[in-house]
C-alpha cells in the first residue's frame, strides 16, 4: 500500500443533536436530516478542493492541504448548519489540526489527525475549535475571529497547550466572557487575556500559559503563599479553561469569590470563572481587614 507523509489540515465535524432529534421526529425522518447535513459537509469539503477521508456514523473526516482553506469550509458548514438546522436542536461541532500526516489512498494517520479528534471532541455544538498548528498557518484575516479557547494535554502530550475558537458567527457579542480577540500578535493583545491579582503590596500578572495557578498555605508547593491558619496547604487554583480564568476550591474551609455588585459565591470543592473584578477570600467570609484579601481584575 501507497503511504505518503505530507503536511495537512484535517477537519472532524460531527452531527450534534442526532439523539433527540431521533426520539422527536422517527428513525426515517431523522436519518434523512443527518444524512443530509452529513452530505453537505461532504460536498462543501469536494468542492474547496479537500478530500473526504471517510464517513463514521454522523462525523465527517476531511484532510486540506491549507490550514486557511479547512478553517473557510468549517465556517460554511456552520453557517448553512446554523440556517438549515438550528430550529431541529442540530448542530455541528468542527475540529482541526494542521502537521505532519500518513496519508494512504482510503485513510490519513498519525498525531495531526489524533489532535483534530481530540479537539472536535472538546467544542460544543456550533463550535469550531483549533489547535496552534492551524492558527500558526492563518492569514490575518481569519486570525482576526480566533480568540484563546483553553489550555488543555492533548492526547498523549504531557504539557498542556493553547487551543483556540474560531468564531464564525456574522454578529459579536459585547459580553467581555465571549468578546471575540485577535490573536494575530499575542503579545500585542497580552492586557485582553492577563489577570492580575493583588494581595497587599504583592501584585502578580498570570497569562494562560502560567496556569494552573496555586494558592496556599505550603511554601514549598504553592505559587502564592499564605500564612492564614483558615488557609489549607494546597488551598485552591487558577486555571484558564474555554476562554475564562477559573477559580478551583480543594480546601478544608473553602473560598469566597466577591465579584464587584454581585453577592459573594461560596465555594467548597468547587470552582467558579473569575470575570471582571472583585476579591478572593481564603477560608472564611470577606472582610476589609482581612490582610490575605486577594484582588482579582481580568
Amino acid at each position: 500500500m501507497f503511504n505518503q507523509n505530507s503536511l495537512q489540515a484535517i477537519m472532524f465535524a460531527d452531527v450534534s443533536g442526532s439523539s433527540a432529534l431521533y426520539k422527536q421526529l422517527g428513525n426515517q425522518e431523522a436519518k434523512a436530516i443527518v444524512d443530509d447535513a452529513v452530505s453537505h459537509m461532504a460536498a462543501t469539503t469536494i468542492v474547496h478542493d479537500g478530500v473526504v477521508v471517510k464517513t463514521i456514523g454522523d462525523e465527517v473526516m476531511a484532510r486540506f492541504d491549507s490550514a486557511a482553506t479547512a478553517c473557510r469550509v468549517a465556517i460554511a458548514i456552520q453557517q448553512r448548519s446554523s440556517r438549515e438546522f438550528a430550529d431541529l436542536g442540530l448542530g455541528i461541532r468542527i475540529g482541526i489540526a494542521f502537521g505532519d500526516t500518513v496519508i494512504t489512498p482510503t485513510d490519513a494517520f498519525g498525531e495531526t489527525v489524533n489532535d483534530a479528534a481530540f479537539v472536535a471532541h472538546i467544542a460544543r455544538a456550533n463550535q469550531i475549535v483549533l489547535t496552534q498548528g492551524v492558527i500558526d498557518q492563518l492569514d490575518a484575516t481569519l486570525m482576526q475571529q480566533c480568540q484563546l479557547f483553553d489550555r488543555v494535554n492533548i492526547k498523549g502530550d504531557n504539557q498542556k497547550t493553547i487551543i483556540y475558537r474560531l468564531a464564525w458567527e456574522t454578529s459579536q457579542h459585547n459580553d467581555l466572557s465571549t468578546r471575540v480577540m485577535p490573536v494575530l500578535d499575542v503579545t500585542r493583545y497580552v492586557s485582553t487575556f492577563e489577570l492580575t491579582l493583588r494581595m497587599g503590596d504583592k501584585v502578580i500578572s498570570i497569562l494562560p500559559d502560567q496556569t494552573p495557578y496555586s494558592i496556599g498555605r505550603d511554601f514549598n508547593k504553592v505559587h502564592l503563599h499564605l500564612d492564614s491558619s483558615v488557609c489549607s496547604r494546597e488551598h485552591c487554583h487558577i486555571e484558564f479553561r474555554r476562554g475564562k480564568y477559573v477559580l478551583v476550591d480543594h480546601s478544608t474551609n473553602g473560598t469566597y469569590v466577591h465579584e464587584e455588585n454581585k453577592t459573594p459565591i461560596y465555594l467548597r470543592r468547587e470552582e467558579a470563572p473569575l470575570q471582571g473584578g472583585g476579591v478572593i477570600s481564603i477560608g472564611q467570609q470577606v472582610d476589609s481587614k482581612n490582610p490575605w484579601l486577594i484582588h482579582y481584575q481580568h
